[in-house]
């Protein structure tokens, strides 16, 4: 059988890497959706099983609580989902901070290893290698358990 420009007309068989591949991506897809609907479907019945409500309804609480650093007016009786706005702010603030240290600490280091000066090239040379060589989450630890914890509390106001 010729189609009309007059090829032959190719069947379609499971030994064809093209159509093996379509039906596993079918097959994958199909298992994944399957699974998300049982998981989502699980945990509705779970939860209505228990009693226990879910969503959103609680951003429109009181929050109850203080927040010692918001760059917007706070008070204890704004909602949840001021605080989340407030959170998001602080995070923007501190990374902002952090982008515009690192940015100039890593200058500083790159332009002290590119310096004639054998002290200075030698000094951000080790300093660079040294936390390169250690693994962040090891550094984390460090600066909290030998540093932090070791400095002195806050004086207590009278």
């Amino acid at each position: 059988m010729q189609n009309q420009i007059g090829a032959p007309k190719q069947k379609l068989s499971f030994s064809d890497p093209k159509v093996r591949a379509w039906l596993f991506q079918i097959i994958t897809i199909v298992a994944v959706v399957s699974l998300g609907w049982y998981l989502f479907n699980n945990t509705q019945t779970n939860l209505q099983h228990r009693g226990i409500t879910s969503g959103f309804d609680f951003l429109e609480r009181s929050a109850g609580f203080g927040i010692a650093q918001h760059l917007i007016d706070y008070t204890e009786s704004d909602s949840y989902a001021r605080v989340f706005v407030i959170g998001l702010l602080n995070t923007l603030l501190v990374t902002f901070i952090g982008v515009i240290l690192a940015t100039l600490l890593g200058f500083v280091i790159g332009v002290a290893r590119l310096s004639p000066n054998w002290m200075i090239n030698k000094l951000a040379t080790v300093y660079v290698e040294v936390f390169r060589n250690i693994p962040p989450l090891l550094q984390i630890l460090f600066w909290y358990f030998a540093v932090f914890l070791t400095m002195p509390g806050a004086a207590q106001q009278p």
